[in-house]
C-alpha cells in the first residue's frame, strides 16, 4: 500500500479527492502544518508528499527547502498552488528539487490521476538511476 502524505491548511476541503485516492488503495494522511509534516517524514517516509504553497507558518517553499530535496531523492513531492501561476514560482520549486510544481489547489486538479503519475515517474527514474 502507498502512503500519501498531504500538507493543507485544509482551508478548501479534500474530502471527495481523499475518499477517491482511498478507494483507489492509498494511505492518506493529512497535516495542517509543516512541523506535523516534517516529523511524520522522519518517522515513517511516504511513497509521495504533496505540499500546498500557502499554509500556516512557514510555506510550501520553505517546508520544501527544509526538507532538502535536492539531496535526499528518497520520495516525490509535488508543491501545489492555486494562485501562483508564474513561470518564477514553478522555477523556484524546481530549483528546491520539487518533483512537480502543480498550478491548481487540491479540489482543482485530478488528484488521482496525478498522484498515480507521479508516483511511476518517480519509480521509473529510480529504476533508470539502479540500471
Amino acid at each position: 500500500m502507498k502512503h500519501i502524505f498531504v500538507c493543507h491548511d485544509l482551508q478548501s476541503p479534500i474530502g471527495p479527492s481523499q475518499f477517491e485516492l482511498e478507494q483507489a488503495g492509498y494511505v492518506v494522511r493529512l497535516f495542517q502544518n509543516c512541523g506535523d509534516l516534517v516529523r511524520a517524514i522522519a518517522q515513517c517516509e511516504p511513497d509521495l508528499v504533496l505540499i500546498d504553497v500557502l499554509l500556516q507558518g512557514k510555506n510550501g517553499f520553505e517546508v520544501c527547502a527544509g526538507l532538502d530535496l535536492r539531496e535526499n531523492d528518497r520520495f516525490p513531492v509535488a508543491l501545489l498552488s492555486g494562485i501562483y501561476h508564474r513561470p518564477v514560482f514553478r522555477d523556484t520549486a524546481m530549483g528546491l528539487g520539487v518533483t512537480e510544481f502543480i498550478e491548481g489547489s487540491l479540489d482543482e486538479i485530478d488528484l488521482l490521476g496525478t498522484v498515480s503519475n507521479l508516483l511511476s515517474q518517480f519509480e521509473q527514474r529510480q529504476s533508470n538511476k539502479a540500471a
